[in-house]
């Protein structure tokens, strides 16, 4: 990985290049007020409408055993219940938005940016749990100075939970630029034979092609290869397309999965 002052270029086993723009300390900031006052308002409506419920069962019925008994530490019981509740929601929040929206939030769609991991791969769950799990050490009263610290002297805006994960925030557009291989097994990102394909395929197809590139290094040479070749059928039968040749497999299906974030914005 190489890095210069605003942008980080990842190359891919394939010999690829991805260059990506580093979110700015500011720009993550302002994304993350937004995630901060969405889960306020979430937190807050859940208690109203916790206290409306025993509020009315009070009303109908004063003599409610558990209501009696809670009448004396009904307070510290609310609190016990928001704060367990906060935590909840505030791991909940980033780490199931991050999954499921490949790296992005609320806020950090406001703001263009997302979560990669260090090869440029869209992060897994395990991921965002790490880096949004260790957000209790990074921050302190709402603000980060620990987070803060770490940003700072990193160089590549990153913090503890980041460095755990093995994650980066980006800006939501990438540079990608071919270094090598074969003519042969490149494929230029304007082929128009990709756009049926990539507008057939499903969000369920997608993370299955994005966890197999991911993962890919870890499997046996024949299951990698058969693998590949199965989820390569799988795509172009929903949109009945012919099976690309001469074309390396598993290059074929970095680059679907490259247009197919392009066209969705899943990122």
């Amino acid at each position: 990985m190489k890095q210069n002052v605003q942008t980080v270029t990842v190359e891919t086993p394939e010999h690829f290049e991805l260059e990506f723009r580093l979110a700015g300390i500011g720009t993550r900031f302002l994304a993350f007020l937004l995630d901060r006052i969405i889960q306020f308002g979430v937190v807050l409506t859940l208690i109203l409408m916790v206290s409306l419920f025993a509020l009315l069962i009070w009303r109908v019925d004063p003599s409610v055993e558990i209501l009696k008994r809670l009448e004396g530490s009904i307070g510290q019981w609310m609190l016990g219940a928001a704060i367990l509740l906060y935590g909840i929601i505030v791991l909940g929040y980033f780490i199931l938005f991050e999954y499921f929206w490949s790296g992005s939030t609320p806020g950090k769609r406001w703001q263009d940016i997302r979560v990669i991991r260090t090869d440029g791969r869209p992060i897994s769950f395990l991921d965002s749990a790490v880096r949004n799990i260790l957000r209790f050490v990074d921050i302190l009263f709402e603000v980060y100075p620990i987070g803060l610290m770490i940003m700072f002297v990193d160089g590549k805006n990153r913090r503890l939970g980041d460095l755990a994960a093995g994650t980066l925030v980006v800006m939501d557009k990438e540079i990608k630029r071919p270094t090598g291989g074969t003519g042969g097994n490149r494929i230029d990102e304007s082929d128009s034979s990709l756009r049926p394909i990539v507008s057939a395929m499903t969000p369920a197809d997608y993370r299955l092609v994005s966890r197999f590139l991911a993962r890919r290094a870890s499997l046996e040479r024949a299951h990698r290869s058969k693998l590949a070749a199965e989820i390569r059928d799988r795509v172009i039968k929903r949109s009945n397309g012919p099976i690309p040749a001469h074309v390396n497999v598993e290059t074929w299906l970095e680059r679907v999965e490259q247009a197919y974030r392009r066209r969705t914005r899943v990122l």
